[in-house]
C-alpha cells in the first residue's frame, strides 16, 4: 500500500513539475516572430475597357498558391537539429506588410477596397480553409499597407502537420487600375 501511495504521489509531483516547468517557459519565453520569405507579384493591367465600365461589386477570386511543406523539416534547419515540429505549439500570423513600388496617383492601393485571405492544408478533415487577414483599403492615396492580426488570431499550428499547404486571395475593387503594379508581401507569424 506504501508502495501505491509513494508511487501515486511520485506521479502527481512529476506531472506537477512538468505543468510548471511549461508555464516557467511561456512566461520566459514567449515566443519569436519568424519573417517569411517576401513574396512579389504583379497584379496585370485590365484589358481596354470602354468608359464607364461597371466595377464587379462582389469579392472575386484573386488567385491561389500551393506548396508542398514540411514543418518538421523547416524546425531542425533552423535550429541545426536541435529541435522539431513536436518543440512547436503555436504559430500565428502576427502581421503583414504589403508594398506596391510603381504606385502613383492612379495607381495604388485606394484602387482595391478590401482583399482576404484564406489557408487551407492536407493535414486532415479538421483542417478546413480558414480566414487569416481580412483588411479594408484606405480611400486615400497609398503605396503601403500595414495589417496587424487581431489578439485572436487563428492557430496554424495543425494545419502546418500537412504537406500541402495552399494559400487563396480574393478581393474587391474600388475602381480599376490603369497599368500592371507590382506589389510584395511580408508576413511575420509569432511562433511559439
Amino acid at each position: 500500500m506504501k508502495k501505491v501511495a509513494g508511487s501515486v504521489l511520485l506521479l502527481v509531483l512529476i506531472i506537477s513539475a512538468i505543468t510548471s516547468c511549461k508555464k516557467i517557459i511561456n512566461s520566459v519565453f514567449p515566443g519569436v516572430d519568424v519573417d517569411v520569405p517576401e513574396v512579389v507579384f504583379t497584379v496585370p493591367a485590365p484589358p481596354p475597357l470602354p468608359p464607364g465600365f461597371p466595377v464587379p461589386t462582389s469579392e472575386q477570386a484573386i488567385g491561389s498558391l500551393s506548396q508542398s511543406f514540411n514543418l518538421d523539416s523547416a524546425v531542425k534547419a533552423k535550429t541545426n537539429g536541435q529541435f522539431g515540429a513536436g518543440d512547436v505549439t503555436s504559430v500565428k500570423i502576427k502581421q503583414i506588410i504589403f508594398n506596391m513600388s510603381n504606385a502613383d496617383e492612379l495607381n495604388n492601393f485606394s484602387n482595391f477596397e478590401s482583399a482576404r485571405f484564406t489557408f487551407a492544408s492536407n493535414a486532415s478533415q479538421n483542417t478546413p480553409e480558414i480566414e487569416v487577414a481580412s483588411l479594408t483599403f484606405p480611400q486615400t492615396n497609398t503605396s503601403v499597407v500595414t495589417y496587424t492580426a487581431p489578439d485572436n488570431a487563428p492557430e496554424l499550428r495543425p494545419y502546418l502537420n500537412g504537406t500541402k499547404l495552399t494559400y487563396n486571395v480574393y478581393g474587391k475593387l474600388r475602381r480599376y487600375t490603369t497599368k500592371a503594379i507590382s506589389i510584395s508581401v511580408k508576413v511575420t507569424m509569432k511562433v511559439k
